[in-house]
């Protein structure tokens, strides 16, 4: 922790300024204007602007158009589930193509973080939101306006880019580059490893009845991304003591219950935080990408803070236990130790 704060420098000051201008400012208004109950969907369209941290300035406002793209599109297909009274099998379906693009998007776009946990984490929230089609167009439209405010704010970054600063290649080259790189086998590895391990933890939390089942989806996407790497154990250690971490930090803010403006205040400093220990070190970011997570999801609600803090713990063990045996059993189909 002491090396992470020695290494923070002028530009992660300006960019935590940034993601704290770009989630609290929407949020405010909403409150100011009477409508909390559209936040959530600010919030999360704002989840962009977390999106190509040590990125070039003009390469990093295309990182958040696509996220932002990517999340808006997550959210639509949420709330027409949800819009619908689909079966829960549906949702399940949904839930895997959605691992599926965030991975796949992730590891090409050579995204930090790798971005499926963010994608998994809005499914799941905004489904569970009972809404009607005749709320989608206004609520789509709040989300989007989130991401869009977060791009504003990276376009108005890009104005003092050092003039040599190389134009980025555009979306479509990098995407074509990126998963022409990839090596195919541990991707597809990946891929299964994510999707079944996510969709496992789902569906016991669901089996088991607690009452907030997608956060042990969830935890299983914040713990993935170790997988592949060499020191991987270590690694996995790290993000299931900084994800049991950042809940235990959760209960311990929220169970002074606060009220709206708190919990905003609450969230845009968990969001500003993250986003400067993101790239850093994943773990540390999990300590206070869990209660931003955990506020967001009863922004709009109200509900007793008590039984989500449980939830939270509980579906937390298991999420971080179906997480261990699928990093396991990936690591034995790749060969590596």
């Amino acid at each position: 922790m002491r090396k992470l704060l020695a290494d923070i420098h002028r530009h992660d000051i300006e960019a935590a300024i940034r993601v704290a201008v770009a989630v609290g400012l929407p949020l405010l208004a909403l409150e100011v204007i009477g409508r909390l109950d559209l936040a959530v969907y600010a919030a999360f369209g704002g989840l962009a602007m977390l999106y190509g941290h040590n990125e070039p300035s003009r390469k990093r406002v295309e990182s958040q158009v696509i996220a932002g793209t990517g999340l808006v599109v997550t959210m639509a297909v949420a709330m027409a589930w949800s819009a619908s009274h689909a079966p829960l099998a549906v949702l399940g379906v949904l839930l895997a193509l959605t691992v599926i693009a965030g991975v796949t998007l992730g590891s090409a776009m050579r995204w930090i973080p790798r971005g499926e946990m963010f994608f998994v984490l809005v499914l799941l929230i905004i489904a569970a939101i009972p809404t009607k089609w005749e709320s989608l167009p206004l609520s789509l439209a709040v989300g989007a306006g989130g991401a869009s405010f977060s791009v504003l704010l990276a376009v108005l970054n890009r104005i003092g880019a050092p003039p040599g600063e190389p134009d980025p290649d555009g979306w479509r080259r990098r995407l074509a580059a990126g998963y022409a790189d990839l090596d195919r086998r541990q991707h597809l590895v990946l891929l299964a490893a994510a999707m079944l391990g996510i969709l496992a933890a789902w569906v016991l939390a669901l089996a088991l009845g607690m009452g907030h089942p997608f956060w042990a989806a969830v935890t299983v996407a914040a713990l993935m991304p170790a997988l592949a790497a060499k020191d991987v154990w270590h690694r996995a250690i790290h993000l299931m003591l900084g994800t049991l971490g950042g809940v235990t930090i959760a209960a311990l803010l929220f169970s002074f219950e606060p009220g709206p403006l708190a919990l905003i205040g609450i969230i845009v400093v968990c969001q500003a935080v993250a986003e400067v220990a993101v790239s850093r070190n994943y773990g540390v970011a999990l300590l206070f990408f869990c209660p931003l997570a955990i506020g967001m999801s009863n922004l709009s609600r109200g509900a007793p803070w008590p039984p989500i803090l449980v939830d939270r713990v509980a579906e937390a063990a298991l999420g971080v236990a179906v997480a261990f045996l699928t990093i396991f059993a990936g690591r034995r189909i790749l060969k590596v130790t």
